[in-house]
């Protein structure tokens, strides 16, 4: 899994996804090594990601319109950074696909592989799950992942059905 889209401030953004990534290990590792549990780390993610979605939430018009917030979601420049495609869409889901990951990529520069990669990867998606979690009509599903050895991540987002 390489980058295709190459530029400086590309490039530049993606290391700080990187410089994240190894701090998350990091600070994951050190907490193992002290016999601490990693739940911590799933906590403080959320966190941020709560406080993404807060902002989102600031900026967008309608926080039940779904095509709204997939424009905000995919915005610039995570759209480049992760070299998302928008795969399906409708007024009730989208499907997004990520084609790379900075995250991934650092990992196995660490050497991380197989259930300790997508171990790191799920707790990383807490705070996606927490930017899903701002938004109360809509649902948040992680498919299969580049941690996992697959070609993409694949991120989809449902309108919840209405309770009667």
């Amino acid at each position: 899994m390489k980058a295709k889209k190459r530029s400086a401030a590309l490039d530049g953004q993606r290391n700080i996804c990187q410089r994240r990534a190894s701090t998350i290990s990091y600070m994951i590792e050190e907490a193992k090594n002290q016999g601490i549990s990693d739940d911590f780390a799933r906590r403080a993610i959320y966190r941020y990601g709560k406080d993404i979605g807060e902002e989102m939430l600031r900026i967008i018009t309608d926080p039940s319109d779904l095509a709204e917030f997939r424009h905000l979601f995919a915005a610039m420049p995570h759209r480049d950074i992760y070299e998302m495609t928008l795969e399906e869409n409708n007024q009730d889901s989208f499907l997004i696909h990520f084609h790379y990951c900075p995250y991934v990529e650092e990992w196995k520069k660490q050497g991380y592989s197989g259930d300790d990669l997508a171990h790191l990867c799920d707790i990383t998606m807490e705070g996606d799950r927490a930017v899903a979690d701002c938004f109360q009509n809509f649902k948040f599903q992680l498919g299969k992942t580049i941690a996992q050895n697959n070609e993409v991540c694949e991120i989809f987002f449902t309108k919840k059905e209405k309770e009667n």
